[in-house]
C-alpha cells in the first residue's frame, strides 16, 4: 500500500473536530412550527431535504489513490395522506469538487485511479403515489420508489452511495393480522447508483419484468419466519447475465433462554429469463448475537455464497456494501464463490457516539483458497436538529492475487 497522507488518522481527527464544533442545539428548520391550512389540518404539501457532504479516500494496490469530495442533495415534496392517498416527488443531484480526483466507476475520472462509485448526476429520484386501506390491512404504491426488503441483501436502495438506487415499480402489501405480512412487487426498471451520465454497458440501468414475493410470519415458536421468491428479469446494454431466480427462507429470534439471538437463512438460485449461462448455486447465512459485556453487543457469523459453472451467487439489486466488508472487494461474488467468517462488536460511547468494529476472513466456497481478511471501523453521532456525522474506515489484506485495499470517509448529513 502506498504511503503519504494517512486517510484513517485524517478521518478520525476530522470526525472529532466536527463533532465538537457542530452545535447539537443548532436552531435549524426543525425548530419551525409546521405550516397549517387551519387550526386543525397540517399543510397539504411538506417539503423535504436530504443533504450529505462527504470526503472519501480509496487506495487499491496497482492503482492511484482517489480523493472524492462530493455533496448530495435531495429535494422533495410529500403530500399529506388524504382518504388513504399520498404522493411524493423528489429530485436528486450529486456534485463533486474535482471530477479528476477519483474514478467514479466508468462515468468520469482517470481510469488509473481507485473506484469510488459516486459520479456526478442529476435525475428524478422518486415519483410515486400510494394508497392505504382504511383498516390498514392492505396498501399499494406505484411509481419510481425506494424498495428495501428485510436486510436488503436481495433488494435495497444502496444508501451508502450518494446516488440512490430506485425502482420503477408497483408493490402491494397485505397484513391480515399483526403476525402476517405479505409483499408482492413488480419492477420494470432499475435506476442504479451510477447516475444520469452512465455510459459503459455494464453500468447502465436495468430493464425487464422482475417479480418480488416476500411473506413474513411473526411470533412462531422459533421466532420470525420469512419466505421469499425473487425472480429478476434484468437486461441492460451489457446483456442478461444478471437475470436469476432465488428461493429462500429465514428464521430469526431469541435463542431459547440464553439471552442470545440468532439468524439463519438458506436459499437456492438458478439462471432465469434470457441469461445465457446455465447455473444453480446455494446460499446460507447464520449468526448469533448477544451482549459480550455490559454495553457491548457482539456478533459472530458466517455467510456462504456458492458457485456453479464459473458463476457465483448473485445479488444484482442488493445493498451489497452492507455485507462482506466495507472495502467493497466483493460487491460482485467471485466465480469460485465466497465464504465470509466474521465477528463484530458495537457499543455506545459516553459522548453519545455509536462505535462498531468488524473482522472478516474470506475463502472461496470450497474452503480451498484464502481470499483475504479485512478490518472495518464505523463511528457515528446524531447531533440533533436533523444533523448527523459519520466516519468509516476499512482495510483489506488480499490473498490469491487480490489487491490490498484501503478506504476511509467522513461525512456530515442533514435531513428535514
Amino acid at each position: 500500500m502506498k504511503t503519504g497522507t494517512h486517510p484513517v488518522l485524517f478521518g478520525i481527527a476530522l470526525f472529532c473536530l466536527l463533532s465538537g464544533i457542530l452545535p447539537v442545539g443548532f436552531a435549524g428548520p426543525a425548530d419551525k412550527e409546521p405550516l397549517i391550512l387551519n387550526d386543525k389540518q397540517p399543510s397539504l404539501i411538506k417539503p423535504t431535504l436530504d443533504t450529505r457532504v462527504r470526503y472519501e479516500f480509496g487506495d487499491q494496490d496497482g492503482l492511484e489513490a482517489s480523493h472524492a469530495g462530493t455533496i448530495r442533495n435531495r429535494f422533495g415534496l410529500l403530500t399529506r395522506e388524504i382518504n388513504g392517498f399520498q404522493g411524493f416527488v423528489e429530485y436528486e443531484g450529486t456534485h463533486t469538487v474535482d471530477r479528476q480526483s477519483y474514478r467514479a466507476a466508468s462515468v468520469h475520472g482517470p481510469a488509473n485511479k481507485t473506484i469510488i462509485a459516486d459520479p456526478e448526476s442529476n435525475e428524478l429520484n422518486q415519483a410515486w403515489i400510494s394508497y392505504t386501506s382504511p383498516d390498514d390491512i392492505w396498501g399499494v404504491k406505484v411509481g419510481r420508489q425506494g424498495i428495501n426488503i428485510d436486510n436488503q441483501r436481495y433488494v435495497g436502495t444502496v444508501a451508502w452511495r450518494q446516488n440512490m438506487q430506485t425502482f420503477d415499480a408497483a408493490g402491494v402489501t397485505w397484513s391480515p393480522s399483526d403476525d402476517v405480512e405479505v409483499y408482492y412487487g413488480y419492477i420494470w426498471q432499475v435506476n442504479r447508483i451510477f447516475g444520469s451520465d452512465a455510459f459503459a454497458p455494464v453500468h447502465t440501468d436495468f430493464k425487464g419484468g422482475s417479480h418480488l414475493v416476500n411473506a413474513k410470519f411473526k411470533n412462531t415458536p422459533l421466532g420470525t419466519l420469512t419466505t421469499y421468491v425473487y425472480s429478476f428479469d434484468l437486461h441492460n446494454l451489457a446483456g442478461d447475465a444478471n437475470s436469476n431466480t432465488s428461493f429462500g427462507a429465514t428464521l430469526a429470534g431469541p435463542l431459547f433462554a440464553t439471552g442470545l439471538s440468532y439468524y439463519a437463512e438458506l436459499a437456492h438460485q438458478i439462471n432465469a429469463y434470457d441469461n445465457p449461462i446455465d447455473y444453480n448455486a446455494n446460499y446460507a447465512h447464520a449468526s448469533i448475537s448477544g451482549d459480550v459485556v455490559d454495553g457491548v453487543k457482539g456478533t459472530i457469523g458466517v455467510e456462504y455464497l456458492g458457485s456453479d459453472n464459473g458463476v457465483g451467487y448473485k445479488f444484482p439489486l442488493g445493498t451489497n456494501h452492507k455485507f462482506n466488508g466495507f472495502a467493497d472487494r466483493f460487491l460482485n461474488t467471485p466465480a469460485g464463490g465466497l465464504t465470509d467468517f466474521y465477528v463484530s462488536a458495537a457499543t455506545k460511547l459516553d459522548c453519545g457516539a455509536k462505535l462498531a468494529a468488524f473482522y472478516h476472513y474470506f475463502e472461496d466456497d470450497g474452503l480451498d483458497t484464502g481470499l483475504g481478511q479485512e478490518v472495518d471501523l464505523v463511528i457515528s453521532k446524531d447531533l440533533g436538529r436533523g444533523f448527523s456525522i459519520l466516519g468509516k474506515g476499512a482495510y483489506f489484506w488480499g490473498q490469491s492475487g487480490l489487491p490490498d485495499t484501503a478506504r476511509a470517509s467522513v461525512e456530515i448529513g442533514f435531513k428535514y
